[in-house]
């Protein structure tokens, strides 16, 4: 099983998303656009893991979740990775109670590690993807750049799995834990 751990999005905010790789498309880019059920910020990509592993999974993310009240987040403007000029993945950025969202994902990290999980070791970006292998070539994409999209309060984290169906990327909901108020 492909799995991640992540935060999923509201609908209002998803559909923002939308509306923002429309007037992205109306520039003139192009590039493989996410689905809006693809739209969330991934706090661990965990890979290919046996299904043996599900239970300390779920057992980990409802211990670290118990230590967390929701907290505020916001999806702003535009960036690639790399960069611009050489864009492998267009995302819009996540703002707001950036520290709690941190702490979030580095305890779930260094429990998930304690547990001997294999875990990327690079640092952590919160980001929504937006398109994979854009072509910005002659866009003026300032215009897009710094936009607000949404607010929403991250009230629960969401074990995934990432399945290849027909081609696409679907996303699943494995499991579910509430951050405590």
């Amino acid at each position: 099983m492909r799995l991640f751990i992540g935060v999923d999005l509201p609908a209002e905010i998803k559909q923002a998303l939308i509306e923002f790789q429309s007037e992205l498309r109306l520039l003139g880019v192009n590039g493989s656009f996410k689905s809006q059920d693809n739209f969330h910020i991934t706090l661990e990509f965990l890979g290919e893991l046996d299904a043996s592993r599900i239970p300390a999974l779920t057992e980990t993310l409802s211990r670290v979740a118990s230590n967390f009240k929701p907290f505020d987040l916001n999806i702003v403007g535009l960036g690639a990775f790399p960069s611009f000029k050489r864009p492998h993945t267009l995302w819009t950025a996540v703002n707001g109670s950036l520290t709690e969202l941190n702490r979030l994902r580095d305890e779930l990290h260094s429990e998930l590690r304690n547990k001997s999980f294999e875990l990327e070791e690079r640092q952590f970006k919160p980001h929504v993807t937006l398109a994979s292998r854009p072509n910005l070539d002659n866009i003026d994409i300032s215009t897009v750049q710094s936009g607000t999209l949404g607010e929403f309060l991250v009230k629960e984290v969401v074990l995934f799995e990432s399945r290849a169906i027909s081609g696409k990327r679907v996303y699943t909901d494995l499991f579910k834990v509430r951050l405590e108020p």
